[in-house]
């Protein structure tokens, strides 16, 4: 006769009742076999046995390296961010104090510190003459790029190495998409709403605005939010839908702001600097949105989806930024004002 009841020795405290039923907590994963009567005598045989594990055993460097943090982010993601953010800012700073590189012999820090600002403009200016459509998208992927980091991170009171790299790179990829198109739209804008002439001016500059608020504005953040969806894996059909879904709310929250934006934009910029202003005074919006966003999150305990639909979004050239996808850290869509 088998004692069955001696067959499994559990790792936790076990108990039977009148009936002969087990009575425990759930087994932990390591048991192992313990004695055996039979009839014939008694065989003890002990043999450790462990719970199958699909986790791999990795070394201890590796599992330290990817060992997630309370915000779910590795050590690992980390340093490609870190690596990322010192490339990017790196380049930058070369490329602004090295623009009078040869030039500085002889020159005192208050001179080279007055030059670098003015030269840096100038190198600006001149490639805007000679390259126009190359220079405004470069300027494109840069604040989309630089909306998404910081709409990830200082926008929302998170670490500079907190962001998601893969997201913040597909709207980059967005923005130099959008680059040429932005600036033929301008083009197009000046050639049919020429602001030449008093009365003239100021009716078109008038009908320039309406027009960025409405047709420009809706097709540009339908494209953007359409786009985002299929970056990130959803079909065209459940991307539609997200556009179908977020469209009102995001020229709704437009049209609180760029307006008057815009008659600065098509009174005082001149065209070939519109790009850049757009795309800056769009910084500022998405912090006043994110820290609106906090505000709500911190009275009321949790987000209100409205205010998340205004502000997960990163930049997306003057026009565009809401929260795009229903992840842990919202991907960016539109929310602003009118196109950069």
């Amino acid at each position: 006769e088998v004692d069955l009841r001696m067959l499994l020795s559990p790792s936790v405290p076990v108990s039977y009742d009148e009936h002969g039923l087990v009575q425990a907590e759930a087994f932990a994963p390591n048991y192992q076999i313990a004695t055996l009567e039979t009839n014939g005598g008694t065989t003890t045989s002990t043999t450790a046995l462990s719970a199958s594990n699909n986790e791999p055993d990795y070394p201890p460097f590796i599992q330290f390296l990817y060992q997630k943090d309370t915000n779910g982010q590795t050590l690992a993601s980390k340093l490609v961010n870190f690596t990322l953010l010192a490339l990017s800012f790196g380049y930058v700073f070369a490329s602004v104090f090295y623009i009078d590189k040869g030039m500085t012999r002889g020159w005192s820090p208050g001179e080279i510190t007055m030059r670098i600002p003015l030269d840096t403009w100038a190198s600006y200016e001149n490639s805007l003459s000679e390259k126009p459509v190359a220079t405004k998208t470069i300027i494109n992927i840069v604040i989309y790029l630089l909306g998404d980091w910081l709409s990830q991170t200082l926008f929302t009171g998170k670490n500079v190495l907190d962001f998601d790299a893969g997201r913040t790179l597909k709207n980059g990829f967005v923005g130099m998409c959008f680059g040429p198109a932005v600036h033929e739209y301008y083009e197009f804008s000046d050639w049919i709403l020429p602001v030449e002439g008093v009365t003239m001016g100021v009716t078109n500059r008038a009908f320039k605005i309406l027009m960025d608020q409405t047709v420009y504005l809706s097709v540009k953040c339908s494209i953007y939010i359409l786009a985002i969806g299929i970056l990130n894996g959803d079909g065209v059909g459940s991307s539609a839908e997200n556009v179908k879904n977020r469209i009102k709310p995001i020229m709704f929250t437009a049209w609180k702001f760029w307006p008057l934006v815009h008659c600065v934009t098509y009174g005082l910029i001149p065209a070939r600097h519109r790009i850049l202003w757009v795309n800056s005074v769009d910084l500022v919006w998405n912090a006043i949105l994110a820290s609106k966003a906090r505000d709500d999150v911190d009275e009321d305990g949790e987000e209100d989806n409205d205010n998340s639909i205004v502000v997960e979004a990163s930049l997306a050239e003057g026009t565009e930024k809401e929260e795009a996808s229903g992840t842990t850290a919202p991907e960016v869509v539109v929310a602003g004002g009118t196109p950069a």
